[in-house]
């Protein structure tokens, strides 16, 4: 594939990119592995993001400092031999959740400023619900370190939670399970602040699928009435 259709295809190529990612997070956790797959995945995802998503100069430099930072952060693990400790995982999962959401934005923002709707469109969009998730994911991990008893995790998974790969891979599930509202209960919101990030995280995924699905119907509309197709 040349890089010109590889341009073409971009969001088709980073959806990819996502789920294996989900997938080796997921996996190295149950395994109880060291994490550096996933560390080695996420890098490359990293990477990934900040070339499809943020094409424009400024924004590029200024998430790739971002990145550079949390590639820093996540890896020390390793070069140390020892977990981060509270407030290193507090700032990396600040830095990985606002990378996401600048992704995010980005990617809204870039959509609602198209005037034909195709499958790239598409697709951009499903992979702005996936890092979103990610997000939240970050977002609720701050929360857990912050106030522990602001969650109520099940017995039978509460082992992932003294790893830092595992803690990410149990709030990466939690967020996807905010957003799409349907409540597990494996880890359950008792208390602010992990109460309101729920009802927040129900909200945006509510409101992301919303707003989404009415650019496409209305950028199909447009495409329709438009003389070209005449």
């Amino acid at each position: 594939m040349n890089a010109g259709a590889l341009r073409r295809h971009k969001y088709a190529a980073l959806l990819a990119l996502l789920l294996v990612f989900l997938a080796i997070q997921s996996l190295d956790a149950t395994l109880g592995a060291e994490g550096t797959l996933s560390d080695a995945f996420r890098s490359m995802l990293g990477v990934a993001i900040l070339v499809v998503v943020f094409e424009r100069q400024r924004e590029r430099m200024a998430m790739a400092v971002i990145l550079a930072v949390v590639v820093v952060i996540a890896w020390w693990r390793h070069v140390s031999g020892g977990n981060l400790d509270s407030a290193l995982s507090i700032a990396l999962s600040a830095l990985m959740s606002l990378f996401a959401w600048a992704a995010v934005w980005v990617i809204l923002r870039d959509l609602f400023r198209e005037r034909a709707v195709g499958v790239e469109n598409v697709l951009g969009a499903i992979c702005g619900y996936l890092i979103a998730g990610e997000a939240w994911a970050g977002a609720n991990e701050i929360a857990y370190l912050a106030l522990p008893a602001a969650y109520s995790i099940n017995p039978e998974i509460s082992a992932l939670l003294a790893d830092w790969h595992g803690r990410h891979a149990l709030f990466s599930y939690y967020g996807f399970a905010q957003m799409l509202t349907v409540g597990y209960a494996d880890v359950t919101p008792v208390r602010p602040p992990a109460t309101t990030l729920s009802l927040l995280g129900a909200l945006f995924g509510l409101f992301y699928t919303a707003v989404v699905v009415s650019q496409f119907v209305g950028l199909a509309q447009r495409r329709k009435r438009s003389p070209d197709d005449q």
